[in-house]
């Protein structure tokens, strides 16, 4: 009976507190830095665990259910964007306070805990208007929060991994989470489909209950995580990164060309979700198997498939021609019915094939671009930049929407309703900055034609020898070189299509 005991106690013991402990303070570096990068698997594997029931069309289920309109729906998706700033204050606190940990936890305490008190949120007997501002104004504090902690987390990673391995435990780590992430979606997807909505409070107990657990998890994994020693550099001038980011044409193309396309994606990023749950009656089930098929294709053209074409042929014939096709998933959305998804997989396949080639491009464009000397605080404008621009667009997605919710016109049997509207409108302003996005300067671009060329030799090496893409690698950082890890330069939201 003891030994039993022992067992459940040491079990409880690392579920609750941790498989990973903080290495002791005398240990080898080399100790402390696989603890390091263990506790960091581990934190990521709760991370999606808390992230698929507080995002998505778990989110939209939860705020549709406080009475969530059309406005409410772009002010949501628009807070994570309209507070990317915050990630500069993330830099300056990780400046201040010399140590990352000290920024990140209680960031992340914050940001993850949160979603306790919106468990209790949702049995409160008041009226659902005041639950759902009350919501926004949590939300709106867990995201500033978030923004704070990304940043910390970040520069932590880029010290924990060494160069020599970095790429092979990202992109093992990224594997592995991606499985895990799918897993979670489609046992929450489940335990929505199996109580429906007769048992709809039942449900949201569990899955936010587990969501915040998870979180929980997390900052005792942050916590457990070894941080290597770190000196921080000085505050750089703000007033020269202004002055650089807007009298460099290369700097300023850029931002103007992301700034353009984030507002061309943030109008219509709100309506993705509610659109299949609400007017193609699709099931959580259904949406999931839509969202796994663009995991995958995007896993596919990830691994060992875009990042050669870049190399070869240059990054801005990758970002143009991605870009080029990514205009016109809204207008394929256009010819969905409830009656008639076919269009729908067509559009999953062609989703995860150009969001992955786009999302690479675009993230290793700014190394080629920003100086080099605190590139970490210019990193943190552009995404602040671009964080804003894209929130300025879920607003305005939102604006139109709300104002055209009695929409209803009849075309060739198809009906056409405010969300509709968004899609077209995105589909015209992605068009339009494709020129502006060709405009972005890179030395290293061979041109579309090449980049064709490329991209077809490369598929067809891997199509008549398939072993090839299980044996490619991610690419690692030179020795004796440190490679930045910067927060991506263009916040794409999870919904983005």
């Amino acid at each position: 009976m003891k030994n039993f005991f022992g067992i459940f106690s040491r079990i409880f013991d690392k579920l609750v507190f941790g498989f990973v402990r903080l290495p002791d303070h005398n240990a080898p570096a080399r100790v402390k830095r696989r603890s390091g990068i263990l506790a960091s698997l581990e934190e990521g594997i709760f991370a999606q665990i808390w992230i698929i029931p507080t995002s998505g069309k778990f989110l939209i289920d939860l705020v549709l259910l406080f009475g969530a309109a059309s406005i409410h729906l772009g002010i949501i998706n628009a807070v994570p964007f309209l507070t990317a700033p915050a990630q500069l204050i993330g830099a300056y606190l990780v400046t201040l306070s010399g140590s990352r940990k000290r920024v990140l936890l209680p960031a992340v305490t914050i940001s993850r805990q949160l979603w306790w008190i919106v468990l209790i949120l949702v049995f409160l007997p008041i009226k659902s208007g005041y639950k759902l501002w009350i919501f926004i104004a949590l939300y709106a504090v867990m995201s500033f929060t978030g923004q704070i902690s990304g940043n910390a987390w970040l520069s932590w990673l880029g010290d924990l991994l060494p160069d020599n391995i970095r790429g092979r435990v990202i992109s093992t780590r990224n594997g592995i989470l991606i499985i895990v992430g799918m897993v979670a979606d489609f046992v929450f997807s489940q335990i929505r489909e199996t109580l429906g909505k007769e048992s709809h409070n039942l449900y949201l107990f569990i899955c936010l209950g587990i969501a915040s657990f998870a979180g929980l998890k997390t900052v005792l994994a942050f916590k457990n995580q070894w941080e290597p020693p770190f000196t921080p550099s000085p505050v750089p001038r703000m007033k020269n990164i202004l002055k650089d980011i807007f009298q460099l044409k290369a700097i300023r193309r850029l931002i103007i060309a992301l700034m353009m396309w984030n507002i061309a994606i943030g109008v219509a990023t709100s309506f993705w979700t509610p659109h299949m749950m609400l007017n193609l009656k699709m099931s959580f089930t259904t949406i999931f198997l839509y969202s796994s098929v663009v995991m995958i294709f995007h896993f596919i053209m990830s691994r060992g498939i875009w990042g050669p074409v870049i190399d070869r042929a240059g990054t801005v014939a990758v970002v143009s021609f991605c870009a080029l096709l990514i205009s016109f998933i809204p207008v394929i959305w256009l010819f969905i019915s409830a009656d008639y998804i076919t269009p729908l997989w067509f559009e999953a396949v062609l989703n995860g094939l150009t969001w992955s080639g786009f999302n690479i491009a675009i993230f290793n464009l700014p190394f080629f671009i920003l100086p080099k000397k605190n590139r970490s605080y210019y990193f943190a404008f552009l995404s602040a930049l671009s964080g804003l621009a894209l929130g300025v667009g879920a607003l305005v997605g939102g604006i139109i929407a709300q104002l055209l919710e009695p929409m209803h016109v009849e075309i060739l049997g198809m009906t056409y309703i405010n969300y509709h509207v968004t899609f077209l409108l995105s589909a015209i302003l992605r068009g339009i900055s494709v020129f502006q996005l060709r405009k972005i300067p890179d030395a290293r671009s061979k041109g579309m034609t090449h980049m064709l060329k490329v991209l077809g030799e490369i598929l067809g090496r891997i199509i008549t020898n398939p072993r090839l893409f299980f044996i490619s690698q991610v690419k690692t950082a030179p020795r004796n070189k440190r490679a930045d890890l910067p927060a991506p330069p263009v916040p794409r939201p999870r919904e983005a299509r």
